[in-house]
């Protein structure tokens, strides 16, 4: 059965464990249909590994199966010590985060079995992140930049490795949060229209940078933002100049800027995400990270940790970002 068809992440919270019973066994009789379907609807819907215990000792979870046995039930195929075992479905307890599908059909399985339900998941303690403003640079626009809803980023759906790894502290704080709205950024370049990308100039400025064409790379990205300093884009590409031909201070200048347009552009408060899947957000990103190996280079350690730790939240994927963050926080010298 597709998510399509049915798509469980958009029932209400209050009813979805009921809706969801009613939809696995609408057309089951007996139990012996209905655990046939459960165990369909796993097979399907759910994904696996995933990381529980059962009575205190930590397992993988590699699947779901019903070997015909009314009374006991579905059993999960558990992963411990390099050997399987099958234990009963209702003594698993998932630990960490985990797709809301999944979470959801063990919910109503046990419901369904008329066992007490999972103890809730541990996002939902987490902190509330907001961004807090990195740039010093006052810059006037002639009105911020849009922000289109992309729907909520939820980090029970993303890939945090592989089961059993230990995830880095900042991510945990990131999944413990939950899930929060993902939005882009309007991306404006003077002189392109939206849809039409074959001449783009900042494609052109950054040839000529590797080409060694520096002022004229420089020369083209200054017209953009002569023609409008929104144009975070040219804000970081300046900053990439600089970064490679007259170092850290003066990049850091371009990269606040393009921070400070996006900063102007954001509502107070802002706790959402920024993805990198969504190109348009990727000038901002670009400067929050140039803004962090600048400040790393100059060992301003505290400018470089809320730099990379901002681009985190902002970006959860970005594994780069926190890895320079490491190397920050271990105060280890800048290197190419």
């Amino acid at each position: 059965m597709s998510q399509d068809s049915c798509p469980l992440e958009s029932v209400a919270v209050a009813d979805a464990i009921d809706e969801l019973v009613e939809r696995v066994t609408v057309d089951a009789y007996g139990d012996y249909e209905q655990l046939t379907a459960f165990w369909q609807w796993f097979e399907d819907e759910a994904r696996f590994p995933f990381t529980a215990t059962v009575v205190g000792a930590e397992v993988e979870v590699m699947g779901v199966d019903f070997p015909g046995d009314e009374r006991r039930g579905l059993v999960a195929i558990c992963r411990r010590g390099g050997a399987d075992h099958l234990v009963s479905l209702v003594d698993v307890v998932p630990t960490g985060p985990m797709p809301v599908l999944t979470r959801q059909l063990l919910d109503a399985y046990r419901r369904w079995s008329g066992v007490a339900p999972l103890p809730g998941p541990r996002r939902s303690s987490g902190r509330r992140w907001r961004y807090r403003s990195l740039s010093s640079v006052d810059i006037e626009l002639p009105e911020p930049l849009g922000l289109h809803e992309r729907g909520v980023w939820d980090p029970a759906e993303e890939h945090w490795g592989e089961a059993g790894d230990e995830l880095h502290p900042l991510w945990q704080e990131v999944i413990a949060a939950g899930p929060r709205p993902c939005v882009e950024m309007e991306q404006v370049i003077p002189g392109v229209d939206a849809d039409d990308w074959d001449s783009d100039p900042i494609v052109d400025a950054a040839e000529l940078h590797r080409a060694g064409e520096h002022r004229r790379a420089r020369n083209l990205l200054e017209d953009l933002v002569a023609q409008d300093p929104r144009c975070i884009d040219a804000w970081g590409h300046l900053g990439l100049i600089a970064f490679d031909t007259r170092g850290p201070g003066p990049a850091r200048v371009f990269y606040e800027t393009g921070i400070a347009v996006a900063e102007r552009s954001l509502p107070d408060g802002f706790g959402g995400v920024l993805g990198w899947g969504w190109i348009d957000n990727r000038p901002f990103l670009r400067c929050l990270h140039g803004l962090g190996l600048c400040a790393w280079r100059q060992r301003d350690w505290d400018g470089a940790d809320a730099a990379f730790v901002a681009r985190v939240w902002l970006d959860p994927g970005s594994s780069g970002s926190l890895a320079c963050l490491e190397q920050v926080r271990h105060r280890n010298r800048w290197s190419r």
